[in-house]
């Protein structure tokens, strides 16, 4: 039995948030030694060889993304959002408990559906919002009063969530003509434009032990944004951007089992409400 394009959006956005969380984990053994930028810088070289050997296929029309029209100005936006996006995000993961980190960075998906009402003019229905509602309570009660997280780089997830937000709305503005591939080639390319000179004011070589999880850092931002964008071709952005918030529970176990950050109890009965918000986002929208 063939999948709904919506269900089909919904499971591209479910692989998209576990790479993203396989590369937190990468990123968050990486921070001991490699700056963000650096980090950044790194994952988007990865990223583009991946993506070269499509280069062949679609080098005519990539060029024309960097002309100055209205296509090319929408491929460097997207590309501004994400790095400020992952910038930021690479800041504060270095410096917080991962939990609490995602957890914050779920102001995202609140963002995602007041720019794509605001933006793509999508209808965002009534159930959709109230799954957002619900997910964002289950990250209140995560960030229970009394939790002292809230300094500058609290801040900066809040600013984390902007950029990326930002970024997914473009990626969806994208996917409406442009390939998977030919989204994420600019991506990386524009990314280490970016990225190249605040690299070189703070480089660290990587010696050939930080390797295996610098590849993991790039394989796994560079599955992430091909499914991304895969997920914003099926499914309207307002549907699949709450798919988000199973990131917590996938990164609050990932940090348990790696870093022996142990989530409390108000953690995993928010985490049980982040999946209760999803799996009635899932049952509503799946059948569309």
């Amino acid at each position: 039995m063939a999948l709904s394009p919506v269900l089909q959006g919904m499971l591209w956005m479910i692989a998209s948030t576990a790479s993203f969380s396989a590369m937190i984990i990468a990123v968050r053994f990486l921070s001991e030694t490699i700056p963000p930028f650096e980090q950044v810088l790194l994952r988007s070289v990865i990223g583009l060889a991946i993506t070269l050997p499509t280069v062949i296929c679609v080098a005519g029309h990539a060029l024309k993304t960097f002309r100055p029209n209205r296509l090319g100005g929408l491929y460097a936006m997207r590309a501004f959002c994400t790095f400020t996006g992952v910038s930021a995000w690479f800041f504060a993961i270095a410096a917080m408990p991962l939990a609490e980190a995602v957890a914050l960075h779920f102001t995202l998906p609140v963002f995602g559906l007041i720019l794509s009402a605001l933006i793509l003019r999508e209808h965002v229905t009534h159930h959709r919002w109230v799954t957002v509602g619900i997910g964002f309570l289950g990250v209140l009660i995560i960030l229970r009063p009394g939790i002292a997280i809230f300094d500058y780089m609290a801040l900066a997830v809040f600013l984390s969530a902007i950029g990326y937000a930002g970024g997914d709305i473009c990626t969806k503005m994208l996917s409406r003509t442009e390939p998977s591939r030919l989204i994420v080639l600019n991506l990386n390319i524009w990314l280490i434009v970016f990225a190249a000179i605040p690299s070189a004011m703070d480089w660290y070589t990587p010696t050939l032990a930080d390797l295996p999880m610098i590849l993991v850092m790039g394989v796994t931002a560079w599955a992430a944004h091909m499914c991304l964008a895969q997920a914003m071709k099926c499914a309207d952005a307002s549907i699949v951007i709450p798919m988000e918030f199973i990131r917590l529970p996938i990164t609050a176990f990932s940090a348990y089992f790696f870093f022996a950050e142990v989530p409390g109890i108000w953690a995993m009965v928010g985490a049980a409400v982040i999946f209760f918000g999803t799996w009635r986002h899932a049952m509503k929208e799946g059948g569309h």
